[in-house]
């Protein structure tokens, strides 16, 4: 699964309401949906869609905060327990360096509605405000975006 699987590209030209027969921008459009995609998982640690990922045990645990987790590749004896924003994993044995988790949203479905609708605001305010110089230019998200991106953060800074 990737990033155009979670927003097709006539979804985001539906949003965007530019005619499916247009062409001319679809790679730019599918690189917004890639760039915005991304930029949320790392903002949020929702992870929109199931991939294999390592994490580094120190002092024999590792915070996990990607989610969702679906399972546990190795080691298999790590133990984990859920807190409010983090999983942690712990292990007994010195030889663990690595732990691999099965981490993302293994249905597009299944991703938090706000966060898709997030990223297809954020997709609109880039296609257009690069006609709109003034737009980019203030360097800002707009604030209700943002807003929403930040109440499904699973850290606290």
């Amino acid at each position: 699964m990737a990033y155009i699987d979670v927003i097709s590209l006539t979804t985001a030209k539906n949003w965007l309401k530019i005619d499916d027969t247009l062409t001319a921008d679809d790679t730019l459009i599918t690189g917004l949906i890639n760039s915005v995609c991304s930029y949320i998982e790392k903002r949020t640690n929702h992870l929109f869609y199931a991939r294999s990922k390592n994490y580094r045990f120190y002092d024999y645990c590792v915070e996990v905060y990607d989610y969702p987790i679906n399972s546990l590749t190795t080691p298999t004896d790590a133990e984990s327990t859920d807190f409010e924003l983090y999983t942690l994993y712990e292990t007994n044995s010195s030889d663990d360096k690595i732990l691999t988790l099965n981490v993302g949203y293994e249905n597009a479905t299944d991703i938090p509605p706000e966060l898709i609708d997030c990223a297809l605001y954020l997709i609109d305010w880039l296609y257009y405000g690069k006609e709109d110089k003034k737009t980019l230019n203030s360097l800002s998200i707009p604030r209700p975006i943002m807003l929403m991106i930040d109440a499904n953060k699973r850290y606290i800074i």
